[in-house]
């Protein structure tokens, strides 16, 4: 019931007008049931007074002083109770006395007009419960009367007094009459059922005026129903249905509510306009973030692709660079059998013949591991150039992601303004505002989480590029000492070229076998020595060429967390186009 009453201020009002009306009408009925038992009150005492003024005028008051000088019972006494007896009895009254006041106005009961051997009468001189304002006024010469007295001895009664004067003018005493409370409460009663009617009365116009009360507040109160709908359309986010409500339902009066509907409908029309103009602006917003979206993923599906392309590569020139390792090896070894030869022809002069055919057979087959040698160094070559273009061009892939990257994080800064925007103007609505300040809120978050995508998207990419200018750097290293590797090939196979014409020329020249055999020796120590170098250059590219492997390894990896995070950022980007969705304009 509370609850009810709480949400319904139509049941508060009325409740509080009919408490209201309830406890006039009590109070009515309590003022008249007082002022009838008052007036009832006022009525009894006055007809004692007016009785006991009668009845004092016709009384003796010499009797009366002649007893107070010697209260006993003598046969006045009983003279004087027997008059006031059957004055009692004539006006059925239940006690009449005759009071005197000791010199401090103590009231004493001298006759109480009661019959002989009555348990009820008082005795002579007995203290009676007679109101001191009574005494005061009785002594004064006035009459007197008193409310109802509870006495636990004599009951319930109303009293009235009367003064009794001497032949002097002298108050000598004073004549109480006693009339039973149950006679004040019977006329009382009877006043009251007389009044019934007029009571019947009263209730029946106060619940006529209750219903014309429920009746008119029904009524004024009409419109607050419309704008409460609307309100709660408004909150749900759907302005239109709440516009409509209100152009459907017109209010027409020029009080508070009537005022109260015109301002709502003010703001509706503001609030729809301006809602309507940025959700409008905020789908375009998402339209244009989800082809960005779309297009980066592409983007990042390419420099996928061509990050799996170039580790390939990559894996393709380590295998290179370990079979070129292992010729310079072979080759290293060929020579040094070479230079041996080449001693052993000097030692021994007498083996020169077959000792030079020999040197060489082995010269051409050195010659023709230099041809293959060259042909794999040329290999090499062409292969770290073809991964230090394929490096810029991921350098440059990098800076179209960048530059796309500036523009999602161009459309994630107009999302915020454009939350933003919500938000103000949903604080503005103000309690009509809280459904779209929600969705303002949401499109905030989601701006704040493409945002952070977009940085972390960045972070990948800056890293991504030093990386890459790292494998630019070590490739044009590579690429250097490849070239010097060819070179140095060039000038073996020009030295054994040399040394195969050379030893061509023993056979005929056998008489310059020594001075050919020196220098041969000189030119087999130097070719092992360039050999050596060869080797040496073959095992740092294949070192360089695990690094820049490892490198890309990594490279695929972040591009794959790249992928990873365009998909989080079109995921939200929907999410943000269903939220705006929402709004109903």
């Amino acid at each position: 019931m509370a609850m009810f009453m709480k949400k319904h201020l139509i049941v508060r009002i009325l409740f509080v007008i009919i408490l209201v009306l309830l406890l006039i009408a009590a109070g009515n009925l309590a003022i008249q049931m007082v002022q009838t038992k008052s007036a009832v009150e006022e009525g009894i005492n006055n007809y004692n007074i007016r009785i006991a003024e009668s009845y004092a005028t016709g009384m003796k008051p010499e009797q009366y002083a002649e007893f107070l000088k010697q209260p006993q019972e003598t046969d006045l006494y009983w003279s004087l109770r027997h008059e006031l007896d059957v004055f009692r009895t004539q006006i059925g009254a239940r006690y009449v006395y005759f009071v005197r006041f000791a010199e401090n106005q103590v009231p004493h009961i001298m006759i109480d007009g009661r019959p002989p051997n009555d348990p009820d009468a008082s005795p002579i001189d007995e203290i009676t419960d007679m109101p001191p304002d009574a005494v005061k006024e009785v002594m004064a010469g006035r009459q007197a009367s008193s409310p109802v007295i509870d006495n636990p001895e004599y009951g319930s009664y109303l009293s009235a007094y009367v003064p009794v004067k001497d032949a002097n003018g002298t108050v000598i005493g004073a004549l109480g009459i006693d009339t039973d409370a149950a006679v004040f409460e019977q006329l009382a009663a009877n006043v009251m059922k007389k009044s019934l009617p007029f009571y019947a009365l009263i209730l029946a116009i106060m619940v006529a005026a209750i219903g014309v009360i429920v009746w008119f507040i029904q009524k004024a109160l009409r419109p607050l129903h419309i704008v409460k709908l609307s309100a709660e359309k408004m909150a749900a986010g759907d302005l239109a249905a709440a516009h409509d409500i209100l152009r459907e339902n017109p209010v027409r009066s020029v009080d508070e509510i009537g005022s109260v509907y015109k301002a709502m409908l003010i703001m509706s029309e503001n609030v729809h306009a301006r809602v309507r103009g940025l959700v409008m602006n905020m789908e375009q917003t998402s339209d244009q973030l989800v082809t960005s979206s779309g297009e980066f993923a592409t983007s990042a599906n390419r420099m996928l692709e061509m990050g799996k392309s170039m580790s390939e590569t990559v894996r393709t020139i380590y295998e290179g660079a370990n079979t070129q390792k292992k010729s310079a090896e072979d080759s290293v070894m060929a020579m040094e059998e070479i230079a041996l030869g080449i001693t052993r022809i000097a030692e021994s002069s007498a083996t020169v013949s077959s000792a030079s055919v020999e040197a060489l057979e082995m010269a051409r087959s050195g010659d023709g591991a230099m041809k293959r040698m060259n042909h794999q160094i040329r290999g090499i070559a062409t292969s770290a150039e073809q991964t230090l273009q394929l490096a810029r061009e991921m350098k440059g892939n990098t800076d179209e992601i960048e530059k796309a990257l500036q523009s999602i994080r161009s459309f994630t800064d107009q999302t915020k303004i454009l939350a933003l925007n919500a938000t103000i103007e949903a604080a503005r609505a103000g309690e009509h505002g809280q459904g779209f300040s929600v969705v303002a809120k949401e499109v905030s978050k989601l701006a704040d989480a493409s945002a952070k995508t977009v940085l972390q998207i960045t972070d990948l990419l800056s890293h991504i590029g030093i990386q890459s200018a790292s494998i630019s750097e070590e490739m044009e290293v590579v690429a250097q000492e490849v070239a010097a590797g060819v070179q140095l090939s060039q000038d073996a196979e020009q030295s054994i070229l040399h040394a195969v014409k050379a030893f061509g020329l023993v056979s005929e020249q056998i008489m310059e076998v020594s001075a050919t055999t020196e220098q041969l020796s000189a030119g087999s120590e130097e070719v092992v020595a360039q050999f050596s170098s060869i080797a040496h250059i073959a095992s740092e590219v294949s070192g360089q060429t695990q690094q820049i492997q490892s490198l890309s390894n990594k490279q695929l990896g972040m591009m794959q967390h790249v992928h990873e995070a365009t998909a989080v950022l079109t995921a939200n980007t929907l999410g943000m186009r269903q939220a705006i969705q929402q709004v109903n304009v």
